[in-house]
């Protein structure tokens, strides 16, 4: 029997349709990552290599923890996401909601090149991947006497000395803990001490010497134009400014020491075995190597050995304060609600 050209024709684009209309097969791991430069070394020094070594595609999803936990939360037995890339505070929401498995080192032998000072705070439901730390970045043409320590330094901007640049209420990856975590552990108030918090705060803006920046890169706009002088801000970015477009902005830390703010790995209960897989490619030392000097942070596997500007950038873990995480997210809802009522910037 002879079939028509037309019948091939509609076999074709019946098939062609069918093609089309299904699904695009789901990759071997799903991981989250922050976006920009961030992403950019995540790809080139975790996602390709994890690849090249295992065979496994990876999908990197780009975005925040709010949303990727939300994710998760609607579908807890057959999450979007494998391996979740995190903060501190919603690390502990993660944990909490029962959403993310404890650290398996059977599965991560390279888990065993990681201080436990990383894992520890996270109750073993995840590992810090990479950190840096606040300290103060200044224009060295305009600050002629540096501060020496956190406390002088507000003094300095409270008596005029500079004009000092500070996160804003807005900027939740520094303020609750660079700033406002800061100033309640320099002047030994207790945490739930609000009004000895806010004291400190409406002195340094009723001094008239303070300007608030709500995006991470604003800080910088405010020292290329001479609004600011000096002020809150992570080491990394500071450095990263200072050898591409700002040369005369420097970096340093307080005698205090610096703030740290890591990043975190958690996999994900119910997610694909491979991420187990992710996580081991993620904290080996080579790549990890990779993705320090390729963002300027500190990385944790214990065999990295940091070459050029990053050895002698990179702090001093010793030296780094650790902010109590958990219980300044629990009181971020109403410290925010007081700032926007009697700060107001």
């Amino acid at each position: 029997m002879k079939i028509s050209n037309l019948s091939h024709r509609l076999t074709g684009t019946a098939i062609a349709l069918l093609l089309l209309s299904a699904p695009a097969l789901a990759a071997d791991v799903t991981v989250t990552a922050f976006g920009g430069s961030w992403e950019q070394a995540f790809r080139k020094c975790y996602a390709e290599p994890h690849t090249a070594r295992t065979g496994q595609s990876v999908e990197v999803i780009i975005g925040g923890p709010p949303q990727w936990i939300s994710q998760i939360s609607a579908n807890p037995n057959n999450p979007p996401i494998d391996v979740l890339v995190n903060l501190m505070d919603t690390a502990a929401l993660a944990s909490k909601d029962g959403l993310v498995e404890l650290l398996d080192e059977s599965k991560i032998p390279s888990l065993s090149k990681v201080s436990a000072q990383f894992i520890e705070p996270l109750d073993n439901y995840g590992t810090v991947i990479n950190y840096g730390a606040a300290g103060l970045a200044y224009n060295r043409d305009t600050v002629s006497e540096l501060p020496k320590t956190w406390k002088e330094f507000f003094q300095g901007a409270i008596d005029g000395d500079y004009v000092a640049a500070l996160p804003g209420i807005n900027l939740s990856s520094t303020t609750p803990t660079a700033l406002l975590w800061n100033i309640i552990d320099l002047y030994g108030a207790d945490i739930d001490d609000e009004d000895a918090l806010f004291a400190e705060l409406k002195k340094l803006k009723d001094s008239g010497n303070v300007v608030f920046y709500n995006d991470i890169n604003q800080f910088l706009t405010l020292i290329q134009s001479g609004e600011a002088d000096i002020g809150p801000y992570w080491d990394g970015r500071a450095w990263l400014a200072h050898d591409s477009t700002i040369p005369n902005l420097d970096f340093y830390y307080p005698e205090e020491g610096g703030v740290i703010s890591p990043s975190v790995i958690q996999k994900v209960k119910n997610g694909s075995e491979n991420g187990w897989d992710f996580i081991e490619t993620l904290l080996t030392a080579d790549n990890q190597k990779c993705f320090a000097h390729a963002i300027g942070y500190a990385v944790v596997n214990s065999d990295v050995e940091y070459e050029g500007k990053l050895a002698e950038r990179v702090p001093d873990i010793a030296t780094i304060r650790w902010p109590d995480f958990k219980n300044v997210a629990a009181r971020m809802p109403q410290w925010v609600d007081r700032w926007n009522r009697e700060i107001g910037q």
